[in-house]
């Protein structure tokens, strides 16, 4: 996809009076400035502009989760759907087809300038998947069987089940048999490396830092 976000100044300027409310709203949600927030809408009316619904007649209300499939994998290197949809499980509850731009600028504020604490909450949501406050040894092992196989180490079975035990111990605090939001917490306060502990649940510092410096760039700009 085109990451070309070029609008008329005068297209820019109905769209941002047109939402000037939304604006209001989400800077209260978000650690952006109002000119960042304006950029970060700008952006995501821009993909919205360019995806075009079924009927190839208009343009739809919202960007659809398969356009974001794409974004995400052009903006941040993501592009394996089971960690995708964790990602989508974690930062939008609703089992919704399409993306609003209250999820779009609330990605980009964690992503971008997200504090440590926010980042535990959310990564802890994308391993718990049962949504239940607690991720069992069962669903460690389906989160690392993911990782392994990805790197292609071999006796997948057996490497998963030494690094879970590892982690368990690690991580269990109250040892109870599975790791509550407390005890991850807890763990990754004191040893920050293990966040991403369970697979990858956030973009690597490379494409957020190429990502933020485009971002910036169109803000001094704008």
């Amino acid at each position: 996809m085109s990451l070309d976000l070029t609008l008329e100044s005068g297209e820019e300027i109905r769209f941002l009076n047109k939402i000037r409310t939304t604006i209001k709203q989400l800077s209260k949600q978000c650690r952006f400035t109002t000119r960042e927030l304006e950029i970060a809408l700008l952006i995501y009316y821009k993909l919205l502009k360019d995806e075009i619904d079924e009927g190839g007649s208009k343009t739809p209300q919202y960007i659809s989760r398969q356009h974001f499939t794409t974004v995400f994998s052009t903006m941040f290197g993501i592009s394996d759907r089971e960690t995708l949809r964790r990602m989508y499980a974690a930062l939008d509850k609703g089992a919704t087809s399409y993306v609003t731009m209250e999820t779009w600028v609330k990605t980009l504020s964690l992503f971008l300038r997200g504090s440590f604490e926010e980042k535990i909450k959310y990564c802890f949501k994308v391993y718990d998947l049962q949504g239940d406050g607690v991720i069992t040894r069962e669903h460690m092992m389906l989160l690392m069987r993911s990782v392994f196989i990805k790197h292609q180490v071999e006796d997948v079975e057996e490497a998963v089940k030494e690094f879970v035990d590892i982690l368990l111990h690690r991580m269990d605090i109250d040892r109870d048999g599975a790791i509550s939001f407390q005890d991850y917490q807890e763990t990754v306060r004191a040893i920050p490396e293990l966040l991403e502990c369970f697979g990858q649940a956030l973009p690597d510092r490379f494409h957020v830092y190429a990502f933020s410096r485009t971002f910036l760039d169109r803000v001094r700009k704008f």
